[in-house]
């Protein structure tokens, strides 16, 4: 420590500032070492079961209070009244509150997605006009990745504001299937066809149990439905699956599935 307070005065440095420096330097490296411990509780926190879309909010959060601290301190160390600065800090914060309410909304509703937990990173949710995978929920937006791979970011408040229907949440899912058969087919028949090759799947859950039934009678064809329960992460390739299943054991026994058709009366008048 004498030979750094005797380098300093070689330097024309007086022993007050160099005090000053020496802890303006310890703030500095406290502010590195803190924001350090706090990615490292994010990712541990990540790696033992929490929701990763929290690391960026959180830490951009923590970066920013920390970031005034130190530059209160700082201040306060070189001998500045910082009362002063923090009452003008206070007015400056209410009229850029004011000015940016939407923006502060969008901060605030990134808090609340966060919290409340409506969906978790890489789940596929529908709000309104968006849908897609949910990549992360930043300080103003949150990020998702569409079906055909499109990069979507959308505000905060618009998520928080809307319905969301989070498709990947639940384990289970309900597959239903409609399908038109003849008039002249008997709507039994159909419905035994699919329960067969219902019945010999694995992939189909047993509970609740599948269901096989009329559910309307339309212009052409008699509506006969198909009801199943499947994994949420089979969905799509259980419903492609029995669409080509159904058609194609339909076309074997020979139930066929009518095009749209009216019946036309003409009347001659006189």
């Amino acid at each position: 420590m004498k030979e750094f307070d005797l380098f300093l005065k070689n330097l024309g440095v007086s022993n007050a500032l160099a005090q000053d420096i020496i802890e303006i330097a310890i703030v500095l490296v406290a502010i590195v070492i803190v924001l350090a411990i706090i990615k490292f509780i994010l990712s541990f926190a990540i790696k033992k079961g929490a929701d990763e879309s929290v690391k960026p909010l959180l830490y951009s959060l923590f970066s920013y209070a920390i970031y005034i601290v130190g530059l209160l301190m700082i201040l306060h160390i070189l001998g500045v009244n910082t009362a002063g600065i923090v009452t003008v800090i206070g007015a400056a914060s209410l009229a850029i509150g004011l000015a940016l309410k939407d923006t502060l909304g969008n901060i605030a509703s990134g808090i609340l997605l966060l919290f409340l937990h409506p969906f978790r990173a890489s789940d596929y949710i529908e709000c309104g006009s968006l849908k897609g995978k949910i990549v992360g929920v930043g300080l103003f937006n949150t990020t998702l990745i569409s079906l055909d791979g499109l990069y979507v970011s959308a505000p905060n408040s618009t998520l928080w504001g809307s319905p969301i229907i989070n498709y990947s949440r639940n384990p289970t899912r309900r597959l239903d299937l409609s399908f038109g058969i003849d008039y002249a087919d008997s709507a039994e028949k159909a419905m035994n066809e699919m329960k067969l090759l219902v019945d010999n799947d694995p992939d189909v859950l047993k509970n609740p149990a599948p269901a096989f039934f009329v559910s309307a009678l339309e212009d052409s064809s008699v509506a006969v439905n198909l009801r199943i329960w499947v994994n949420t992460s089979k969905y799509w390739d259980m419903r492609c699956k029995y669409m080509k299943q159904v058609k194609e054991r339909f076309d074997e026994v020979g139930i066929s599935i009518p095009f749209p058709q009216r019946v036309v009366h003409i009347v001659k008048e006189g």
